[in-house]
């Protein structure tokens, strides 16, 4: 049984009704691994649906919490703004009307691309508007309680006077400088001393003031509670990390379930997306990939594949350049399962397969099979100027017969995203340029007669690209001659390079007269 089935059977098991809760903190661009807790949700939610359920997808947005240092992304005088809430920040390139709208408008609209419509909440304006009185006041009112559970939960100390409240100062504008220590059921009295954030110290101004309980927020794991308690979420994705004994969730769930007499949602712990080598995603390191920028070279159904494709607590890597035929490739792979066609998998896998396949599309499915593969496309795009022209050459490798409206649609798209990702993300051995004159080779006499051998082979073929490579190879070891060595030869007298896209593929999508006028020249 696929995961999202199996997280929508549980929630569904406790009842009809569900709301599906992700947030982020608006600090910046968000990354891919942003987009993952909101797609994981969007993923049970539409099981939820399927099943007869009800379900709502929230993304809190956490423009409330204080910029904590200056991403690679934001201009360096930004640094005037540490520790002030991010929903009162300017634009960085005075092109919208806040900090928060120019992150999080391009982030939902890439979102909505593959179809994940989550309803966005401004935590800032919830303080503002009071929706938070209620839970604010109780937490203040509760707060030596509050003290105690996270010490039995997590073993963290707090001052005597300790409050869970951080003002906004009235003299500077930071909320990460503030200390809150005596509440007399209206106004919170604080002093701007100045504090910590990860490893910065934001400095405070020393302004003593009293602030309302709609000019500050709750502490991140007391927010987390008081948030789950007020939306009356039931499940939220989350960092694995969150869920280690005594973390993150150990002490909201005490809270939630203590303080604010609410259960606590099911958590769906997640692996975090590390770019090829190990290298974790930041905006604070400047590394930054978007879920618009996957969208766009490898098309909306297989960016949704990426993130179900397996549990989400299992590792995740990908990195723009060689993993995105890869990815496609597998992709592929589950779309022919769907359609019946044998791929040599295991039997115990096409279930799970043809489900991973599903649950990537929100266009509907296809009503019949028609395909042609990502890895053909970058060699065919590289050799077509025009629309026109990627039909023909695909007519002659390539089953067009099955071909709806639909299927167009998704092969331009899937056409304009290899060409996107030639352009911005692949390795210089994949992009070519086509000789179309002869190119200057030297040819020894034993490599003449090896492409003697192999132009009587390809004379004869059916002109498919697995014929084609096929007749590589064989030539290569009717020859007695490594197979790196004959591909070689070939990328020469065609690309004048050593290294090319699959050559198959390449040749394949070429008129077979092309082909064997050049393999005959360099044989003479």
């Amino acid at each position: 049984m696929h995961w999202v089935d199996v997280y929508a059977e549980k929630l569904l098991e406790q009842g009809k009704s569900h709301i599906i809760e992700s947030g982020t903190s608006i600090s910046g661009q968000p990354h891919l691994g942003s987009a993952e807790d909101i797609i994981i949700c969007d993923g049970i939610l539409k099981a939820i649906i399927e099943k007869g359920g009800q379900a709502k997808a929230i993304w809190a947005m956490d423009d409330m919490d204080g910029l904590r240092k200056i991403p690679a992304q934001l201009p360096k005088e930004f640094d005037k703004y540490l520790g002030q809430p991010a929903y009162v920040l300017p634009c960085p390139d005075g092109c919208c009307g806040s900090f928060r709208e120019h992150f999080t408008r391009p982030f939902l609209e890439s979102l909505e691309r593959i179809d994940v419509k989550p309803e966005p909440i401004s935590v800032a304006q919830m303080y503002q508007d009071g929706k938070y009185d209620e839970v604010v006041t109780i937490a203040l009112t509760r707060a030596q309680e509050i003290k105690d559970i996270m010490k039995e939960v997590s073993g963290s100390e707090r001052d005597d006077d300790w409050l869970p409240f951080f003002p906004i100062c009235e003299n500077c504008g930071k909320i990460l400088s503030t200390k809150a220590y005596e509440f007399d059921g209206k106004m919170i009295k604080y002093t701007c001393k100045g504090g910590i954030a990860g490893k910065n110290l934001i400095p405070g101004c020393g302004h003593e003031g009293e602030a309302g309980i709609r000019q500050g927020k709750l502490p991140w794991r007391v927010e987390w509670a008081a948030r789950w308690s007020h939306l009356g979420v039931t499940c939220e994705p989350m960092g694995k990390d969150l869920m280690a004994a005594g973390g993150t969730y150990e002490t909201g769930k005490a809270i939630c379930e203590k303080i604010f007499d609410s259960p606590a949602p099911m958590p769906v712990p997640y692996e975090w997306i590390v770019i090829g080598g190990g290298k974790r995603l930041g905006k604070s390191a400047g590394t930054i990939l978007t879920i618009g920028e996957m969208i766009d070279i490898i098309t909306p159904e297989i960016a949704r594949y990426f993130f179900f494709r397996t549990n989400p607590a299992s590792h995740k890597e990908i990195d723009f350049e060689l993993a995105i035929p890869k990815l496609a490739e597998e992709y592929e792979i589950a779309e022919k399962i769907y359609f019946d066609i044998d791929t040599g998998l295991p039997e115990k896998e096409l279930d799970e397969m043809k489900r991973k396949y599903e649950v990537a599309q929100f266009q509907g499915i296809p009503e019949n099979f028609s395909q042609v593969s990502y890895s053909h496309l970058i060699s065919t795009v590289q050799t077509a100027q025009d629309w026109d022209h990627i039909l023909k050459k695909l007519a002659r490798t390539d089953d067009l017969s099955q071909m709806t409206p639909e299927h167009e649609r998704r092969l331009k798209e899937k056409v304009q995203a290899v060409r996107t990702w030639l352009d911005t993300h692949a390795p210089e051995n994949m992009i070519f340029q086509l000789q179309m004159e002869h190119p200057n080779v030297e040819i020894t006499p034993e490599q003449k007669e090896v492409l003697a051998t192999l132009l009587s082979k390809m004379g004869s073929i059916e002109w498919t690209a697995e014929n084609v490579h096929s007749s590589i190879y064989d030539t290569s070891v009717e020859s007695e001659i490594k197979a790196g060595q004959m591909f070689k030869l070939i990328y020469q007298i065609f690309l004048a390079r050593s290294k090319g896209p699959r050559l198959g593929h390449l040749l394949a999508s070429l008129e077979k007269d092309f082909v064997l006028e050049r393999i005959k020249y360099f044989s003479a």
